[in-house]
Order: C-alpha cells, then structure tokens, then sequence
C-alpha cells in the first residue's frame, strides 16, 4: 500500500543515504559485529508491538494463511512487529471501510509483519488484537517448564520381594510411572491452549557398582523387566532417576522443547539381600 513518508521514514531514508556504512540488508538472524546504523520500520506511525522469536497468535485472532502463521511462530531468528490496520482517528471519520475482518469486541484489526533472516519485511497476515501485548513460543515455554515439573507422574520407587531378596535371584524393580510417559496433557498458560507431552527413560543404580538404562518402568512379577541379581548379602540402597524430555503445543502450533534441561525425578529404595541355606526334608 503506497502513503506518503511520514517525519520518522524521512528522518531514517535521510540518515541512510548520508551515513554509508549503514546496510539496507535485513538484520542477520544472529547477532554480528557488524549492526545496521539505521534500522527503519515499516510502519512506525502505526507500530502497536515489536519483538523477536516465534510469534504466538491463536487461529480464532488469525487472518491469513495456516502456513504463515505456522512460520511465524516456528522462526526463533525472526522479528515481527504488530502495527494497526486503521487507528481510532480515521476510523471515527469514516475511514477504513474496506476493513472486514470482523474482529471480536474489544480488539482491534492488525497487521502482523515477518522480517526473516536474509529477507525484507514483508506483511504474513492479519489478525486481531486484544488489549494484552502478543507472546512468543519461548515466553509460553518458560511458563510450561513450571507447570511441567507438576504435571509429571509420581515417582514411587520398590522392590520385590519386600521382605528382602535373595544372593543370585534377581530381585524385581519398578517406579510405578507409565511407560508411555504423558500424551497432550492439556494445560492452560497466559490464557492460551497448551498441550503437554513428555518422553521418560530410567536410570537405575543398584547400589553395588552397577547400573543400567531402561525405557520400561518396570512392575511387580510376573513383570521381570527390570531385574538385577546381587553376588553378595548386604542391605544396599538403590536409587532411580526418571529423566523426561518434554514438548509443548500452544493453540496447535509447534511441537516445541520445553526450554532447558531435562526435567528429573530420583529416588531410593533399601534392599536387603539374604545368603539362601539349603534344608534338606522329608
């Protein structure tokens, strides 16, 4: 859409042309020791919020392409700039009659702009905005990593037999979480629709020198999955950490990785093993 250059874009296209070593390439995806002298919006009269990173904004607010919300919010390297369709003043004389986006009450029709790395910017979509800045996939992450640490199943770490195992029968080990870890847990952040799943392996140490990974759970028998056999009588501690790797889906966008390490869980549990005596009977 052609308008006249308003005092800012003047101001800049002034500054650029007397200042050579300004570049009018689009800013490098990471950061460089070589940083633009000018750096001009595409709209600065009309600029609502600036930012960098995905950019969440959900489908019922969206006016464009699913492909390009998609990339906007899947490019970490990316800026964005909301910026208004029509402003209040030549919406209150008339203006803007063109406009159909049929926003919802109390928001407002916006242009959503995408600078990607190597590009110029360049108008994705439209969409309508509320009174509450825009997010982006790393602020909702952030949030999740929170309510992720509460939403993993319980560690409860045994043993079987209870009562004590025996030198070279192996005894029977489970951490009473499901093997298939958590499936589109559906969790609500910054008002938005989450889905949560996460992927868990075990790490047990028996406590004589020994130890292993496994992707079950283990159980009570008949279940011997995750057994070990011990050479020696002795009350040894054994522990299990339960290691997930977590992903988040935010009103359908993504998958993303939860922010961070991965998030863990550990445990002990006591065994006694006992020196088996053979009896004769009758």
């Amino acid at each position: 859409m052609n308008r006249p250059l308003g005092p800012l874009m003047l101001l800049a296209l002034v500054v650029s042309l007397t200042v050579p070593a300004a570049s009018s390439a689009a800013v490098p995806a990471r950061p460089s020791t070589v940083v633009p002298a000018v750096d001009v919006s595409p709209d600065p009269e009309h600029d609502l919020y600036v930012g960098t990173g995905g950019l969440v904004v959900p489908a019922s607010r969206w006016r464009g392409s699913g492909e390009d919300r998609t990339e906007a919010a899947s490019c970490p390297d990316c800026r964005w700039r909301v910026s208004r369709l029509c402003t209040k003043v030549v919406s209150a004389v008339g203006g803007c009659r063109n406009i159909a986006l049929r926003c919802p009450v109390d928001t407002i029709p916006v242009r959503i702009w995408l600078l990607r790395p190597g590009q110029d910017w360049a108008i994705v979509g439209r969409a309508c905005q509320g009174g509450s800045p825009p997010t982006t996939v790393d602020h909702v992450g952030s949030r999740i990593r929170e309510r992720a640490v509460v939403a993993l199943p319980p560690l409860r770490a045994g043993v079987q037999p209870a009562a004590g195992a025996l030198v070279r029968v192996p005894a029977l080990f489970r951490t009473g979480q499901p093997a298939r870890g958590i499936r589109g847990a559906d969790l609500s952040v910054l008002g938005l629709d989450v889905r949560l799943t996460s992927r868990v392996r075990w790490h047990w140490t028996y406590g004589d020198g020994t130890d292993e990974w496994t992707t079950s759970p283990g159980g009570s028998w008949p279940d011997t999955s995750v057994s070990h056999a011990y050479a020696a009588a002795g009350r040894l501690r054994a522990s299990v950490r339960a290691v997930w790797r977590a992903e988040f889906t935010v009103e359908g966008l993504g998958p993303f990785p939860v922010p961070g390490p991965p998030l863990v869980q550990q445990q002990a549990v006591t065994v006694v093993v006992r020196t088996a005596y053979a009896h004769l009977v009758r």
